[in-house]
């Protein structure tokens, strides 16, 4: 009897682990491209990425079933760090899509409030660098290998993606992904407060659609201030979060063409005489030259 109950057991057990993990996503936002998330205050410099950070985070939250707004690291951690900084206040974001096709960038046109003393006094004082974390839309993908030739071009600090970096898989078998981007603020004072960032981006073959096009959507990147002080013993060292609070930015639109479920008949017919044509030509051309 002990033994027949066994495999029941380990049914009820699954089947309360994804009630509690389909309840807890059901308290959070909805799963929108661009949707902010909310971030811990402070991270150890051990850690490289912020989003490794929050994707820890949820992780460790599903185990444990937590709702997935609470941060896993201790107040504790935290304690005695200088969150009231003056720092250069965000005035204006606004993205736009450029290019046509398959390939097109994401440009972010990011702008601060008189930031010619205040980031000069800032950098002074502070190893700081502006955030960027973009949740990009299913049908979307950054090729992590280009990615990495702006980092070694000195572009930008780094640059990362998280989540689904399969390039070859089409729309309906690939997983969202996300890139976060370090920006150098130094060049800030210089450029009159203005930075321009440029995101590459892919898109994957879409399912088929009757229109004949896939429309995709992009919402507001999370934009975070990461700082810490000069001095910092590496020992204590961490890094300051500041949430930057950008507004919402307005949807930029990708319409990327698709198949027409109409038309797989003809394509398929087309496709297979053609390959069949071609088989028998070369089978003649092995037989008599």
């Amino acid at each position: 009897m002990a033994a027949a109950s066994g495999p029941w057991l380990l049914v009820v057990v699954v089947a309360w682990v994804l009630g509690v993990a389909a309840a807890s996503s059901s308290s959070s936002s909805p799963g929108q491209a661009g949707t902010s998330q909310k971030f811990n205050k402070c991270m150890p410099c051990s850690r490289r990425y912020v989003a490794d950070s929050y994707l820890d985070t949820l992780i460790g939250q599903l185990a444990q079933h937590r709702d997935l707004t609470e941060t896993s690291d201790s107040a504790d951690s935290c304690k005695g760090l200088d969150y009231d900084l003056d720092a250069p206040m965000l005035t204006e974001l606004h993205s736009e899509l450029v290019g046509e096709g398959s390939h097109r960038r994401l440009v972010y046109h990011v702008e601060f409030a008189n930031c010619a003393d205040a980031m000069v006094n800032f950098l002074d004082n502070y190893d700081a660098n502006l955030v960027v974390i973009e949740n990009l839309p299913n049908g979307v993908f950054a090729d992590p290998f280009e990615l990495q030739h702006f980092v070694e071009r000195k572009v930008y600090l780094d640059m990362v993606v998280f989540g689904d970096t399969n390039l070859e898989l089409p729309s309906a078998l690939s997983n969202r992904s996300s890139v976060e981007i370090h920006v150098d603020l130094a060049p800030l004072a210089s450029m009159n407060c203005n930075l321009v960032i440029d995101l590459p981006l892919h898109a994957r073959y879409p399912p088929l659609d009757a229109s004949g096009y896939a429309t995709v959507e992009f919402g507001s990147p999370d934009l975070l201030l990461r700082y810490r002080k000069k001095d910092t013993v590496p020992e204590s060292c961490s890094w300051l979060l500041k949430d930057l609070d950008a507004a919402p930015v307005e949807k930029a639109t990708w319409r990327i063409p698709c198949g027409d479920e109409a038309h797989i008949g003809f394509v398929s017919s087309i496709t297979f005489l053609s390959a069949l044509v071609c088989s028998i030509l070369i089978v003649i051309a092995a037989l008599f030259y």
